[in-house]
């Protein structure tokens, strides 16, 4: 499904109980990215057309899966098709719905695997609050192009899921690079990588840059975010310690949102 590349599409906001659904306005498509206002920050996205709904990620809380189910129905379309890079969920919920994602994520959302891993260890710390029922039935596709519904995708896999294109809104999709949050980041030649693809996002100059762990943004979040990176890998290389870098990353970017993201990156950064 061809459309015509929006610079600025409108947006329009809309509080729910719990998150925040904002809709952005393109040539015949619909973007739905509902903030879930969750401690992690999470975002799940909807592609409205004229004929039906197209998901991409699943929210992590119960709540916020009624909540979204709810938000669902209320417009009336057919929703088949959900896309699960790296947060898998909702099958419970949302029983008609065929889930894709590609081999490498399959594994990673399997016993086993980093993310079913992470879903567990979240598990243990929210209780019954966290939807730990991944989809045992995943329809598996393979990177490069992908139609779903009649929306085209690229896809591009990484290491434990994949990333999208969305020609038809000139957008991308990737797991973690929100304007103020941080990243996890496991050593400085993943930050160098992230650094080369905030570069390749600036100069196929995106709409939008959709992302799980924070709101669109236009493509001017790459440029923030590269100056981010190139911070955060000089802090590793001058910190003694974990806790020397973890205090030196909150002191250079006050009220960013992921503190255990942080964390996380402090301890695969500086290993014992």
């Amino acid at each position: 499904m061809k459309n015509k590349k929006t610079e600025n599409p409108s947006c329009t906001e809309r509080k729910l109980g719990k998150g925040t659904m904002r809709i952005y306005n393109f040539d015949g498509i619909r973007l739905h990215a509902y903030g879930t206002n969750d401690p992690f920050v999470d975002q799940s996205f909807l592609f409205e057309t004229h004929q039906e709904l197209i998901g991409l990620e699943s929210p992590l809380f119960r709540d916020n899966l009624t909540e979204y189910a709810d938000y669902i129905r209320s417009l009336d379309k057919p929703f088949d098709c959900c896309i699960l890079a790296y947060h898998p969920g909702g099958s419970d919920i949302l029983p008609k719905t065929r889930f894709y994602t590609t081999e490498t994520a399959k594994k990673a959302m399997l016993p086993g695997g980093s993310v079913k891993a992470m879903i567990d260890e979240f598990s243990g710390i929210f209780g019954d609050k966290i939807d730990t029922d991944i989809p045992k039935a995943m329809h598996l596709i393979k990177a490069g192009r992908v139609t779903l519904g009649n929306i085209e995708f690229i896809v591009k896999d990484t290491k434990e899921g994949f990333d999208l294109e969305i020609p038809a809104i000139n957008a991308v999709y990737t797991h973690m690079v929100g304007a103020h949050c941080h990243n996890i980041l496991e050593s400085p030649r993943h930050i160098d990588t992230m650094i080369k693809q905030m570069e390749e996002y600036e100069g196929k100059k995106y709409s939008l840059i959709l992302t799980t762990h924070d709101i669109p943004e236009p493509v001017k979040i790459a440029g923030e975010k590269k100056a981010y990176l190139k911070k955060i890998k000089q802090l590793v290389l001058n910190s003694r310690d974990r806790d020397r870098f973890i205090a030196e990353a909150k002191k250079n970017f006050p009220g960013y949102a992921g503190e255990n993201y942080l964390e996380m990156s402090a301890k695969a950064l500086f290993k014992a």
